[in-house]
């Protein structure tokens, strides 16, 4: 099943003991190899040894360093991986899947029978640990103190929210009530306030209801035609911008009771997006027209675009071929790179099969933004995004214009397979599509790349990559005739006389 668009996700790094550990293992492995290893050559060459036990016995300590090394250091690169996933359907851990797991990329809250929460000798609440009791499978021990604050808060928020109500125990109700007052989370709240008003919010009798067909704005000169997709705290609607022209009306609500410093940034990051969109100028990025607040509601007016997007697309037709893959990111990459290389850059945050629709002649156009997107993130504390187009450091909270190129991607992945990547996850097309090429597999795999250090480093780069693998797609021409100067003209190894 997969992801819905507007899927709120937390994300936590959780410090665990096995990954400190391995850690520490790796430091004194490479402590080890760099004395140990070079020891027969190093003693050989001052001291003459004849005694081949002693031989045997510093190459085997040489030999046995090199495996050490290894060996830890794989380990540590098994276990040093962190990020804990907190989704509406269930929590995605590293190394722990659960086999006919209803969420086949992690546990299923309705996977949880239990859980739990154990004080500690100390008795202080942030020296326990939240037990996860999990159907037909070892817990999960998460220990508070090897979370921050702010992530111990978005953990227990999750629990609280998501998980069935039956699997709360007695113990982990003590716990959600310290940290909603405060004492885990500190005396703004943190993630515990915004989740459980939004939580609230939800059960109220006055949900955020999306504007009616007919509702005008901006005195007039915006009318709203119909609703095209509503869903949290945002809405795209068809209008009619200046009583004439045909537009695509986005919507991002305030939700009550946020925290009125958050909104103050959201509401100044929107403006900011919004006045560098508006001065785009490109035939592959639909026009942002008009941006305006009225009623507390934060409105962009968006060019709209006729045509079905990508992912309706390769719904009706299927998996698109590599060449034609290869048109589209070729138009993808320069996209991307027009935004980039505004003054200041401009990241687009929402790169999607449903955000590109194609024109008449079969070309892609960029129809949103994730400005929305952001300005309701910021105010609800929440990912909102599809999960499977988002990059980690995104995830995070901390895009930059390398998540752009992990979300174009994932787009060629899902063009490639029909079907969405896994997501925080280096996406490989050819393990499901035998037809794409090695090349087009390890180009969409450095794209796709979890650190930022491995991923295709910038737009220029993906540019030289990418005309590289066109030019080695596109067929070598035969040679001609070639007139050569002894009046004779020669194709191939045949010569005939003129």
């Amino acid at each position: 099943m997969s992801e819905k668009s507007t899927a709120k996700t937390a994300v936590i790094n959780y410090r665990s003991p096995t990954a400190e550990t391995s850690r520490r293992l790796a430091v004194i492995s490479v402590a080890c190899f760099m004395v140990l290893f070079p020891l027969p050559i190093i003693v050989n060459f001052f001291v003459s040894m004849h005694i081949q036990m002693v031989q045997a016995l510093l190459l085997a300590l040489s030999i046995f360093s090199l495996a050490f090394l290894l060996a830890c250091l794989h380990g540590y690169r098994h276990n040093r991986q962190s990020r804990i996933i907190l989704t509406e359907r269930g929590i995605v851990v590293p190394g722990r899947r659960l086999p006919n797991s209803p969420m086949k990329d992690g546990i299923a809250w309705s996977q949880v029978d239990r859980i739990a929460y154990l004080k500690s000798d100390t008795g202080r609440f942030h020296d326990g640990t939240v037990v996860l009791h999990i159907s037909r499978a070892s817990p999960i021990d998460l220990k508070l103190r090897n979370l921050s604050s702010e992530d111990a808060d978005k953990l227990v928020s999750a629990c609280e929210l998501w998980a069935n109500e039956p699997s709360k125990d007695g113990s982990f109700k003590q716990l959600l009530d310290a940290v909603t007052e405060g004492r885990l989370a500190g005396e703004d709240g943190g993630f515990t306030a915004l989740w459980l008003e939004e939580a609230q919010r939800r059960l109220s009798t006055t949900p955020f209801v999306p504007l009616s067909p007919g509702t005008t704005l901006q005195e007039g000169r915006v009318k709203v035609v119909q609703p095209l997709t509503t869903g949290g705290w945002s809405a795209i609607y068809l209008c009619q911008w200046q009583d004439k022209t045909s537009a695509i009306l986005k919507e991002a609500v305030v939700p009550p009771g946020a925290n009125e410093e958050l909104k103050e940034k959201a509401r100044k990051h929107f403006e900011k997006e919004a006045v560098l969109l508006a001065g785009l100028d490109n035939p592959k990025i639909a026009r942002v027209l008009d941006y305006f607040i009225e009623n507390g509601r934060q409105y962009m007016i968006i060019q709209r675009i006729s045509g079905a997007n990508v992912r309706s697309y390769v719904k009706d037709r299927g998996i698109v071929s590599e060449s034609q893959a290869l048109k589209w990111a070729d138009e993808l990459v320069d996209i991307v790179g027009y935004l980039h290389g505004r003054t200041p850059p401009i990241i687009h945050r929402d790169l999607t099969p449903e955000n590109l629709v194609l024109d008449m002649r079969g070309s892609l156009v960029l129809i949103d933004f994730g400005a929305a997107n952001e300005f309701v993130g910021t105010v609800t504390g929440t990912l909102v995004g599809k999960p499977s187009y988002i990059s980690p450091e995104q995830f995070s909270g901390h895009a930059t214009l390398q998540s752009d190129l992990y979300s174009l991607g994932a787009v060629l992945f899902f063009m490639l397979t029909a079907r969405d990547p896994e997501p925080l996850s280096v996406a490989r097309p050819r393990q499901h599509n035998k037809g794409v090429s090695e090349a087009m597999d390890d180009f969409v795999a450095g794209l796709t790349a979890l650190s930022l250090a491995e991923r295709t480093a910038s737009v220029s780069v993906a540019r030289e990559r990418l005309d590289a693998l066109i030019a080695q797609a596109s067929p070598v021409p035969a040679p001609g005739p070639v007139l050569v100067e002894t009046g004779k003209i020669e194709s191939g190894d045949d010569t005939e006389e003129e």
